[in-house]
């Protein structure tokens, strides 16, 4: 009987670290500041998708793309955002999100279970 509960508590602990491990790209998001080095950022992030340089007035601009990523946890896990982060001179200046999609997985028979 000890043995089923502590593999109960095991078991609930795992799923609770799992939850907390798999932060939205929005709640990521809200953690960057202006001024933080691309270092920084990606430590939050995770690697960036995509990035594009361009020189403006004597400053150099970078902007990096999260592709695809989990919008918000909290609301659905498959609504998909896209979110940027713009540098000028190696410090984060903007950041921002677009395209709230919502992508279900490619499955076939998935659709036997949504509510008709």
């Amino acid at each position: 009987m000890e043995y089923l509960g502590r593999n109960a508590l095991i078991v609930t602990v795992m799923f609770l670290i799992s939850l907390t491990s798999c932060a939205s790209g929005i709640q990521k998001l809200r953690k960057i500041d202006p001024g933080m080095t691309m270092a920084e950022v990606e430590a939050v992030m995770g690697r960036r998708d995509s990035f594009s340089s361009a020189e403006h007035e004597g400053h150099s601009f970078v902007l990096h793309k999260y592709t695809n990523r989990l919008c918000n946890g909290h609301v659905s896990l498959q609504e998909k955002c896209d979110f940027y982060i713009v540098y000028r001179d190696n410090s984060v200046v903007e950041t921002g999100v677009s395209g709230v999609r919502s992508n279900p997985p490619a499955m076939q028979f998935l659709y036997l279970f949504v509510a008709q």
